[in-house]
């Protein structure tokens, strides 16, 4: 034990009667105060930083491409005419054989 007394005069309500009643009203009011939800608390910090990192990881993603390939890269590739081939066959309904598409991917001597 220590011998040393508590000095308790702040919980006197009739030494300071104002400051007492100001105490409690404060502390009623956190009382009564309603406490966010815990697991929207916690969904709403995971959900901020899984944002982030798909930002991040979008744009690493992403930052080859926008800088090597313009628009008259595009265009002079052979990419354009892959897309538009796979479109046509899409849009006729039209199921590729096997040698079509190593065709089309660039593979010598498919056909």
């Amino acid at each position: 034990m220590d011998d040393q007394r508590l000095d308790l005069s702040s919980l006197d309500r009739h030494g300071d009667p104002v400051r007492y009643r100001q105490r409690v009203s404060a502390l009623a009011a956190a009382a009564l105060a309603p406490a966010p939800h815990p697991f929207l608390h916690e969904f709403m910090a995971w959900g901020r930083g899984a944002v982030a990192v798909g930002a991040i990881l979008a744009v690493v993603t992403w930052l080859p491409v926008w800088s090597s390939v313009g628009p008259s890269q595009a265009a002079a590739s052979g990419s354009v005419d892959q897309v538009l081939q796979v479109a046509a066959w899409a849009q006729a309904g039209a199921i590729p054989s096997d040698a079509d598409l190593l065709a089309l991917s660039g593979v010598p001597d498919a056909r």
